[in-house]
């Protein structure tokens, strides 16, 4: 992602463009192959490359963010669960010995 990042492509101003066009550009330059990009004359060359640039610019953050969470959520989750685990062993000891009065109390019965 700082790879991507070191172009400083966010901070180009290409409100003008609409954004399906530059979508439409980024698919279109992904779908191609290198000698095609290297042959387009240049003002197309410098959009198509842009708009790739932009494209996984996004994409990379999209996908960092959604690692984030996945990890921040199991985080969450297993601090929870080891709480719950805790919670449920601490009262072990209790319900042991209430098992014993209770068997006690079953042995007793006529």
């Amino acid at each position: 992602m700082d790879e991507i990042g070191a172009y400083r492509l966010g901070r180009l101003r290409l409100s003008q463009i609409p954004p399906n066009r530059m979508a439409a550009l980024a698919r279109y330059a992904l779908g191609s192959k290198a000698p095609l990009l290297e042959r387009a004359a240049e003002p197309k060359r410098t959009a198509m490359l842009t708009a790739v640039m932009r494209h996984l610019e996004a994409k990379a953050i999209d996908e960092a963010l959604d690692l984030f969470q996945v990890l921040m959520a199991a985080r969450l989750l297993n601090t929870a669960k080891r709480k719950t685990e805790k919670g449920r062993l601490s009262t072990l000891p209790q319900l042991e010995k209430a098992s014993r009065v209770l068997a006690r109390a079953a042995s007793r019965s006529p």
